[in-house]
């Protein structure tokens, strides 16, 4: 834990799923439902037998796509993509994952409630040969997608030169509300993956922001890593102490008791030195 459990006032780090998430997964049931709904009318048409359960294990296809967006969503939020390398990487990495867990899936279904009739080798020819362009339009599409609605005002003002972020404050969303947190008030930044959480005098905001982007953005002569989860402002340090084993509670100068991990010690210790003879 980086904040004390004891009289102190936390965030949940559980995030909701992003509404247009939910209602891609609940478009991609639909044309489940739909597809399968189709094999019912061609059944029909052509006069011969339509078996439900054998037309759901073929469209698992569109089952499976869902927690593989679920995955990549996660891999997108903690790497975006900013190149076209990284986007054909993503989708190509998606695709081969799909196809690989699809038969495998299917295969074991098959083996335990349709006596083997289906084998890995059918499910995964017939997946690249009928599903090849689907999932390719759908990852595609996802990575896209996701590139462009991540293009938020506060990632959009992460991507400012660093000469001009000289103006001392961050915009954050605290529900519907913009608020103008300035950078002198800020006490700590701790992750809360995937985004950060700013610890100010009285309440804690959460910004779409990554610990390491905070990092390189942000004086590195004010702030300083002390966890491989956090960094502190070091003007408000009041003062620090040996836990003897190589670590170090920080006292803030609000009252909070962070810890200073012993891997990031001797270069706290070297900017306060540095800070001691600026001001000398």
């Amino acid at each position: 834990m980086l904040f004390p459990i004891s009289k102190e006032r936390h965030f949940s780090r559980f995030q909701m799923p992003n509404k247009w998430f939910v209602y891609l997964s609940i478009g991609i049931i639909f044309i489940m439902l739909l597809t399968v709904f189709q094999d019912f009318l061609e059944s029909r048409r052509s006069g011969y037998v339509f078996i439900w359960s054998e037309s759901l294990l073929f469209n698992l296809f569109w089952v499976l796509c869902i927690p593989i967006l679920m995955a990549l969503q996660q891999y997108l939020r903690r790497y975006p993509v900013q190149h076209l390398t990284v986007l054909v990487l993503c989708v190509a990495g998606a695709m081969a994952v799909h196809l690989i867990l699809l038969p495998i899936i299917a295969s074991i279904i098959s083996v335990l409630f349709y006596n083997g009739q289906y084998s890995f080798y059918k499910f995964l020819t017939y997946s690249i040969s009928h599903d090849l362009y689907k999932l390719f339009i759908i990852y595609t599409g996802f990575v896209l997608g996701h590139w462009f609605i991540s293009k938020s005002p506060q990632q959009l003002n992460e991507e400012i030169p660093s000469e001009i972020k000289t103006i001392g404050s961050i915009l954050v969303l605290n529900g519907k509300e913009k608020v103008l947190v300035k950078i002198e008030d800020i006490y700590a930044i701790s992750s809360a993956s995937p985004y950060v959480c700013l610890h100010v005098e009285d309440k804690d905001y959460l910004h779409n922001a990554t610990l390491k982007s905070m990092s390189e953005t942000l004086n590195d002569n004010q702030f300083v890593r002390i966890h491989k989860g956090a960094l502190i402002n070091i003007s408000k340090l009041s003062s620090f102490k040996s836990r003897l084993n190589g670590d170090y509670d920080v006292f803030m100068s609000n009252g909070k008791c962070l810890r200073l991990s012993r891997t990031y010690a001797a270069n706290f210790k070297n900017r306060l030195h540095l800070l001691n003879r600026v001001e000398q």
